[in-house]
């Protein structure tokens, strides 16, 4: 086994460890990225919650009130909120939602 792949094991393990912890995913029925995203959790074996923003509108005042905004996806892990301002790609927000989850950065290319 290469040494790129046994880090890649060696990570998604990690994930399996702290499925523990509350990951919720912020998402809309129909939206490309979102069920993008959800795809790539799933298939990593990221464990989350998803919450439906369309017609809640108590969730989309709760995701301003944390800084959030009307915009999906968007993830939480525990009290941590990814907003759609700290990322650009769907790799990207699933590198800040993996470097949340286990408490260190991870980049994925």
């Amino acid at each position: 086994m290469n040494q790129n792949n046994l880090k890649v094991k060696n990570i998604l393990k990690e994930i399996q460890e702290n499925s523990h912890k509350k990951v919720l995913v912020y998402s809309l029925k129909g939206c490309p990225a979102c069920e993008d995203l959800k795809q790539k959790f799933n298939k990593i074996g990221l464990n989350y919650e998803d919450v439906e923003m369309e017609g809640n509108e108590l969730m989309w005042k709760k995701l301003e009130e944390w800084g959030g905004s009307e915009y999906a996806p968007q993830v939480k892990v525990e009290n941590n909120l990814i907003k759609e301002n700290e990322y650009e790609t769907i790799t990207e927000l699933i590198s800040k939602t993996i470097s949340e989850l286990l408490d260190r950065k991870i980049i994925i290319k």
